[in-house]
This record gives structure tokens, sequence and C-alpha cells, in this order.
């Protein structure tokens, strides 16, 4: 079994989506698809239920992922070890953020601090929110990206920034015609939305009750481009951010309706308590926090705006 098939049935167990899976190891969704269904075969079990949207694991699958993150998580854990030794003094710096916070960004951060820093590598992984907290936590990474912080016991964070939600529609929808729209006037609407167990899902029905509006929910999701995918195809919409959305604006395929009163997602780095910072964690988490915010974002520590 080669490893790269066993990340890539990971990455769908995590997102469960194939598309999301193919995009991260850059290869198309019918190949993803195929090395899917020969890992089945070759193990004699079904490890995926595709009857469900989005994909569920089979008790099989779920218990074959949790064999698999061990297996990737190690080997990532020795593959630094070794390219530590190659580079003599490099330093490495470990980040787990959650797959919304931009990857993008991230990255451009990424190559800006090390181009800034010679010997230094930064290390970003993207996984769920429940999973960046619990590697936190942990201690496996140096520091988190995720929305929504909590108050974790032994977990501290530091605002990033804050970004506007939006309603998202396909073209054509009927809510296309308008600039902005009250969260009341969303009452009774079909709508796509979070998973109740995930923090933004939470503080979006919070918002929407707040304001007197029920909609229909018809479909709930645990990712972003999962939504997307779904409110592309559907009369339904869907409330999120809209830095998010931007690409899927321009090539024409969702449309963005400004939601009053506005709502914001806040994002944050967040560290262990018990272990100090090294100065070169410490310096990107700075890097970072400096880092100009997206047209559709503003910094956490400037936004007077409400947040859910």
């Amino acid at each position: 079994m080669q490893l790269d098939t066993i990340k890539l049935f990971c990455d769908v167990a995590e997102n469960r989506s194939v598309s999301r899976a193919a995009q991260m190891s850059s290869i198309t969704q019918s190949a993803a698809s195929q090395r899917i269904m020969a890992l089945e075969r070759e193990l004699g079990v079904q490890l995926i239920d595709r009857s469900t949207r989005p994909l569920q694991l089979t008790e099989t699958g779920q218990r074959y992922h949790r064999g698999c993150r061990k297996i990737i998580d190690t080997y990532h854990r020795l593959e630094q070890q070794i390219k530590a030794t190659g580079r003599g003094n490099a330093a490495t710096v470990h980040v787990a953020a959650i797959y919304s916070a931009g990857i993008g960004l991230l990255n451009q951060a990424k190559s800006d601090f090390e181009a800034a820093n010679p010997q230094t590598n930064i290390e970003i992984h993207y996984a769920k929110p429940d999973q960046v907290h619990e590697q936190v936590k942990a201690g496996h990474v140096d520091m988190g990206i995720l929305s929504y912080p909590e108050r974790w016991r032994g977990v501290a964070h530091q605002p990033l920034r804050d970004e506007v939600m939006v309603v998202v529609v396909r073209p054509g929808h009927t809510l296309t015609d308008l600039a902005t729209i009250r969260a009341a006037r969303l009452d009774g609407r079909d709508m796509v939305a979070f998973d109740h167990n995930l923090p933004i899902g939470r503080r979006t029905e919070e918002y929407l009750r707040q304001h007197h509006a029920t909609p229909n929910i018809i479909q709930t999701f645990d990712n972003i481009d999962t939504a997307k995918g779904y409110v592309a195809e559907s009369d339904a919409f869907a409330i999120l951010p809209r830095r998010t959305v931007q690409q899927d604006v321009k090539r024409g395929s969702l449309k963005t309706v400004t939601l009053e009163p506005q709502l914001t997602r806040p994002l944050a780095i967040v560290h262990n308590r018990q272990r100090e910072l090294n100065p070169l964690a410490r310096s990107f988490m700075q890097h970072l926090l400096k880092q100009p915010p997206s047209q559709e974002a503003t910094t956490a520590q400037t936004v007077t705006t409400a947040t859910a």
C-alpha cells in the first residue's frame, strides 16, 4: 500500500469529499475515486458509504481511518526529523489550520517569512477545527489557526482577523435581485447550514435566532467547499465568509448578497499555555498578526461590528 493512497483516503475521510481530497493531492476527481475503489478492492471491504451526501465512512472505514491517520502523523514527524538533520541548523515551525483559514494567504505568509529568515521552515498542516484544537493541546504543533476560539483549558488564543459573512446563492436565484438583505427575511427559506457540532454552525444559528429568522435547513455540511458546491446546484442559500467565495463569484458560479445586521467570523491563533512558544514560533505568530487583512476581512483588533 502506497503512502500517498493512505493520505488520499484520510483526506477523503476528513473532508467527506472526493473532489476536495483530489484538489489537495493535485489529481483529478476521477483519479481519486479510482484509487479509493482500488483500495477497497485490495482490502476486500467497503470503506465509504456513497449513498449519503456528503459521503460517510462505514464502521470499518472509520476504524481504518483512525489507523491510517496515526501512520501519516508518525511518518510526517519522522520526515521532519530527517529533513532537519539534512538542513543542519534549520528550524521548523509547525502550524495546524482549518482549511477555510485561507490557503493562499497562509502560503504567502509562509513564503515571506522563510525568505526573510533563512534556515527556517514553516510546515502548515490543514485539519478540521477539533483536530486543530487537539493537535495544539497535545503539543504536536507550535500553534493553530481556527475560527470562533473558545475558552479551552490550557489553550491561549490571539485574535487574528474577523471575516465578513454574506448570503451565498446560485446565479439566477431570486435573492440576487437584492443588494442587501435583513436576516429576518431569511425566515422560512431553504438553507444549507453547517453541522451543529461546529462553532460556525452554532454561531450562525444563534445569529439567525436573535434576528427572528428560522430558515428551512435542507442539508448540513462540515466544510465550506461542500456547502458551496451544493448551493451552486440548488435553490438554497448559505451564509459563508465572503473571502471564501470571491473566486467563485469571479467565475460566475455563485453570487453574494450583503447580510444585515453584519455578521463576522473571528479567526484566531491558538497555542498551548503549558508550552512556551520558542522564539522562532513567536516570531512567525507576530508575522501573521502583521499581515494586511484581505479585502473582505478586518483585523480583529480594530473590528467594531457584532460577531456571532
